[in-house]
């Protein structure tokens, strides 16, 4: 989850789901009555007889009276009554409309009363998410630039010249002496992750001279056509840091799967599937990390929210896991529903 605005005077909150899990987490924090504003499109009815309809984008506020997962499309409905929006012309306030939240797209929500613990689910949401702090360096012969990936765009963190001189920038020792100083500079920022672009060979020789290096982050490599602020840019619009996200949740959601697949192979007790087992060591407080399908969700959400209502209320991590890649399947062939226990339960 992706926090862009947090008003406390307001009692109004702006956010950026990123996964299932965001999704899931409003669920539970919208309720009946939350002023939602969000983008959407709308089928208007034209003023002149024999014209078709047509659809128009418009941004809109409603005044949620339910709110529910789309069973088909995964995404988060919030069902409502208008009550302001633009363009203006094309509202028609008062009447009936669905706002539909999905991964990246932002969304509003104004309630009555911001409380403590709508506040403590969306910091939880959002420590949860795979986009941790993130660092783009552009780079090439000549300089390294540096910037930190935030919510509002890039912030600048200076630039590194190599000192390179024409032909006269043959040796080897300056080309160390200019690696370590971008290894020095991205190391302090405090990034997990960092992505390195640039045009020509310098990002991959920079590459070469990181391997064995120890160093606290995970690197990147992509290629860019500019350095300097253009290329920081271009490496933004690219699409390439979604494509890095997109990864490191696949990678997070694979990891959680084959930790329980571990524990099934080894006999060992600590797992459990099924949603009849897995309920039972819910409630008897042995589950540490529930696992949830979203398939499964979907189709048995009623019941499910429940389980993972009462298994975080007993302090155990819940997870939902996407259909869309291998380890997600095979959760779904054992039913989408999975647990890594906290001890062996007694049968």
């Amino acid at each position: 989850m992706r926090i862009v605005k947090l008003d406390k005077q307001d009692n109004s909150f702006e956010v950026v789901p990123e996964n299932l899990d965001d999704l899931w987490h409003l669920e539970r924090i919208i309720e009946k009555g939350d002023l939602v504003s969000g983008s959407t499109e709308r089928k208007i009815k034209p003023k002149v007889p024999g014209e078709k309809p047509f659809r128009v984008k418009m941004f809109i506020e409603v005044s949620a009276e339910d709110i529910e997962f789309h069973k088909f499309s995964g995404k988060l409905r919030v069902n409502g009554i208008i009550t302001s929006g633009t363009p203006e012309e094309y509202i028609e306030l008062k009447s009936h409309h669905s706002i539909e939240i999905e991964p990246m797209k932002k969304v509003k929500v104004k309630k009555k009363v911001l409380k403590k613990y709508h506040i403590e689910r969306l910091e939880k949401a959002k420590k949860a998410s795979s986009r941790a702090k993130m660092l783009l360096v552009s780079m090439d012969d000549e300089e390294a630039s540096f910037a930190l990936l935030k919510e509002y765009g890039l912030e600048e963190r200076g630039k590194i010249i190599s000192g390179k001189q024409g032909k006269q920038y043959k040796g080897m020792d300056e080309g160390t002496k200019y690696f370590d100083e971008v290894l020095k500079k991205a190391s302090e920022s405090g990034a997990e992750k960092i992505v390195f672009a640039g045009p020509g060979f310098t990002k991959n020789n920079f590459e070469k001279f990181l391997e064995g290096k120890d160093k606290e982050f995970e690197a990147f490599f992509e290629s860019s056509n500019s350095v300097g602020v253009t290329g920081l840019n271009e490496l933004v619009k690219s699409g390439v840091i979604d494509k890095i996200a997109t990864e490191l949740e696949l990678t997070r959601e694979t990891e959680i799967v084959e930790k329980f697949l571990a524990e099934i192979g080894k006999d060992s007790g600590l797992a459990s599937y099924g949603v009849e087992e897995v309920e039972n060591a819910v409630n008897a407080g042995a589950v540490d990390v529930l696992i949830i399908g979203e398939n499964a969700l979907l189709e048995k959400r009623e019941e499910l929210e429940k389980l993972m209502e009462t298994a975080e209320s007993l302090k155990a991590k819940v997870h939902i896991i996407s259909s869309s890649h291998d380890a997600g399947k095979q959760l779904e062939g054992m039913g989408g529903v999975a647990a890594i226990l906290r001890y062996k339960l007694v049968k």
